[in-house]
């Protein structure tokens, strides 16, 4: 049997196993705004802080941003912050670097603990 008839009768064989016509294709359905949406660790995070006595408040932007009063010294810090789970890393406008945790509805930064306003 010439090499050419045995390649045709391999590909009426496997023409049976394939189908005649393919589906087409479906669009890709990814929702291009739920990329930017906060996880649910950033969303945990973000809003006002307070401390228990009220004499230290942080509000956490969806923006990655931060504000931090000082009411009764006059104070205020602005910076950035980024959510990596349960931890928040945060840079002060000066320089500064602090490392909160975020446990159980409760923000941890240093010796401070913050509870939602």
């Amino acid at each position: 049997m010439p090499f050419s008839q045995v390649l045709q009768a391999l590909g009426q064989f496997a023409a049976g196993f394939t189908p005649g016509s393919r589906p087409t294709p479906r669009a890709l359905e990814i929702d291009f705004a739920d990329l930017n949406a906060p996880t649910p660790f950033e969303q945990a995070a973000i809003g006002t802080w307070t401390t228990e006595d009220g004499s230290i408040l942080i509000d956490l932007r969806p923006d990655g941003q931060f504000h931090k009063a000082k009411p009764a010294a006059g104070a205020q810090h602005n910076g950035r912050y980024a959510v990596d789970r349960s931890k928040l890393y945060f840079e002060g406008e000066t320089g500064w670097v602090a490392l909160g945790k975020l446990k159980r509805g409760k923000l941890s930064i240093g010796e401070k603990h913050f509870r939602k306003a």
